[in-house]
């Protein structure tokens, strides 16, 4: 069997499309996200990168389903996910979506030892 060679041959499984997020502190709005789309296909990696304050983690929270764009959607695997009830959402994060979070002091009493 022939290695898919281009995103075009292969599945697109997680899709953001015109993802915005807005956050509203007092009278002023916050444009965390504006337009944002991406695709990622099945085996791709994927390195997001940018400076502190960019979006990364609001994109990653909305593309994991901890949080919703104020606009656009997110499509897995075809079906937009915003229709999805708690449990729904819930199952879908169980099985389908990895999270590695960037603070490692979540739970104090664990350690590496």
């Amino acid at each position: 069997m022939k290695e898919p060679t281009s995103s075009s041959e292969r599945a697109a499984i997680l899709v953001g499309e015109d993802v915005s997020k807005v956050y509203q502190m007092g009278d002023v709005q916050v444009h965390a996200l504006r337009g944002v789309d991406v695709t990622l296909y099945e085996g791709e990696l994927m390195v997001l990168l940018g400076p502190s304050g960019s979006g990364k983690s609001t994109l990653l929270n909305i593309l994991g389903a901890l949080d919703v764009p104020s606009s656009g959607r997110v499509l897995y695997r075809g079906a937009d996910i915003a229709g999805h009830g708690e449990r729904e959402l819930t199952q879908f994060r169980r099985d389908h979506v990895g999270f590695v979070f960037q603070f490692y002091n979540l739970v104090p009493s664990l350690t590496a030892k």
